[in-house]
């Protein structure tokens, strides 16, 4: 049987928002929408995430700060960083604050899935 999976995107872009909606469309995945870091975080706190999409600048609190604080409330869950800066030095202060994995903006499709699954047991 496939179990629940929860999801939270992290985004501040409506139109980013909505690509990565559309890609899990047809998915069971529950997806959870979070418009800056601090949001992140507060839904961090009152629900567990089987995964964590999480735009790099946003207004309010960026990924880095939401990351940094998400890390000292759980260190185990998984945190995609998604960024159209993809330059080794965005790459490594990722890493370095405790994110697992690096997508590049715009999101393609077949990598989305390839990360999910890599973090996430469907069964």
């Amino acid at each position: 049987m496939i179990r629940d999976i929860d999801i939270l995107l992290t985004e501040d872009k409506k139109i980013n928002q909505d690509i990565i909606l559309g890609i899990f469309e047809k998915s069971r995945f529950k997806i959870d929408v979070a418009n800056n870091g601090r949001e992140a975080l507060e839904k961090v706190k009152s629900k567990k995430y089987s995964l964590i999409l999480m735009d790099i600048e946003m207004p309010i609190m960026n990924g880095y700060e939401a990351t940094r604080e998400i890390r000292e409330i759980d260190k185990s869950i998984p945190i995609v960083a998604l960024t159209s800066n993809s330059c080794k030095n965005t790459i490594k202060k990722t890493k370095k604050l405790g994110m697992n994995e690096h997508l590049s903006k715009p999101v393609e499709p077949k990598r989305l899935y390839e990360i999910f699954f890599r973090y996430i047991n469907v069964f």
